[in-house]
């Protein structure tokens, strides 16, 4: 599939190890749509590059009460005008 991005784009990839936390005491996962309420509330809060990229993994580490237990790798690619 082709997509058109524009002038400004961003990209983020991560692994599961991200989106596997758990969020508070229970059993509950942040999962794909908690990853991205969270992402698009960093953006819009101003968070950029690195800073959203270590904005997220430290707010999936607090959500899980420390420490994730699988492996996390972030990737952002973007393009501004």
């Amino acid at each position: 599939m082709q997509v058109e991005l524009g002038a400004e784009w961003s990209l983020m990839l991560y692994t599961d190890g991200l989106i596997e936390g758990h969020v508070g005491e229970g059993r509950e996962r942040l999962g794909q749509d908690g990853m991205v309420e969270m992402v698009r509330r960093q953006f819009a809060e101003g968070l950029r590059g690195e800073t959203l990229l270590q904005a997220a993994v430290n707010e999936v580490r607090r959500l899980n009460g420390g420490e994730l237990a699988d492996d996390v790798a972030v990737l952002l690619l973007d393009r501004s005008a």
